[in-house]
């Protein structure tokens, strides 16, 4: 990033060897510095604040980062290596490879939980609701882990905002990665991590549904379909175009099956994330256009 924001270019090189030195018990590769306790937290805190400006405020909100909220952090020794370089910003970088930031729905404009609709009863005229049901990743939480991971059924959260940043919960989506076209979005993300609802090839009747690591190029593989009957309310279609099925209720737990046969869905909660906020008003405008 500081490259391409200080007026340099990354380009690929086939040819090219990058040589790597691993530590080992040989005085020749032993370090000749020591890394104090938490000193790597505190440097990626200090390259962020630095090169990412506003954006920084994004980051705090991570758990990692959270003992940094409210102190300073002495970003000069950075700084002052490129201030008279006429850097770009973070958000120009975001336009430069909007590409990926917008057009794969990695800074996502709305994210939100994914509810099952358990109505029982369609003649009464109140109708009663169990406890809200909502897509979960079951073990990872708030972070990114890079590896699949089962999605479950679990209770909604009452967050929405700001306040479910403070939430280690992997229970928040968003649209995701580019359909054929290039534009956004066919597929479905959890929120801050790299997970992405797993459409690849979906089998009926198949009572477990798994996320992957997203491939932003993936076309068509999971998404809110609008109900033609209500509004608000929405298949989950798993799967290409062509062929798709529907994530359904199966007692306490999810099945694959036709569409017909399915459950619905609502978003809940939804709300713009800091990310998206800290945009400036041209480019909101121009990426809500877009999407």
């Amino acid at each position: 990033m500081r490259i391409w924001t200080c007026g340099g270019e990354i380009v690929s090189a086939p040819e090219s060897y990058v040589a790597h030195m691993w530590r080992s018990s040989d005085p020749k590769t032993k370090a000749k510095y020591k890394v104090g306790a938490g000193d790597a937290i505190k440097n990626r805190a200090r390259a962020v604040k630095a090169h990412l400006g506003k954006w920084y405020d994004k980051t705090l909100t991570f758990p990692s980062f959270k003992e940094w909220r409210g102190k300073e952090l002495d970003t000069s020794s950075i700084t002052d290596g490129f201030k008279d370089l006429d850097c770009e910003d973070f958000e120009w970088y975001l336009n430069r490879f909007k590409h990926i930031y917008k057009d794969a729905g990695v800074l996502p404009e709305e994210v939100f939980q994914i509810e099952a609709i358990t109505t029982s009863d369609d003649n009464d005229d109140e109708k009663e609701e169990e406890s809200p049901l909502c897509l979960e990743l079951d073990k990872m939480h708030w972070t990114n882990f890079g590896v699949a991971d089962e999605i479950k059924l679990k209770k909604c959260s009452t967050s929405s905002g700001s306040s479910a940043n403070e939430e280690a919960r992997s229970i928040w989506w968003h649209k995701s990665s580019r359909l054929k076209d290039g534009s956004c979005c066919g597929s479905l993300r959890a929120w801050n991590t790299d997970q992405c609802i797993d459409g690849r090839n979906p089998k009926k009747e198949v009572k477990k549904l798994e996320s992957y690591t997203c491939n932003l190029d993936a076309g068509q593989e999971a998404i809110l379909q609008p109900s033609v009957e209500d509004e608000g309310e929405y298949l989950l279609t798993i799967g290409r175009a062509d062929s798709h099925l529907c994530v359904s209720i199966d007692q306490d737990s999810l099945k694959v099956v036709e569409c017909q046969e399915a459950t619905k869905w609502r978003k809940r909660n939804g709300f713009t994330p800091i990310e998206f906020e800290l945009l400036s008003d041209k480019t909101k405008s121009e990426w809500k256009t877009a999407r």
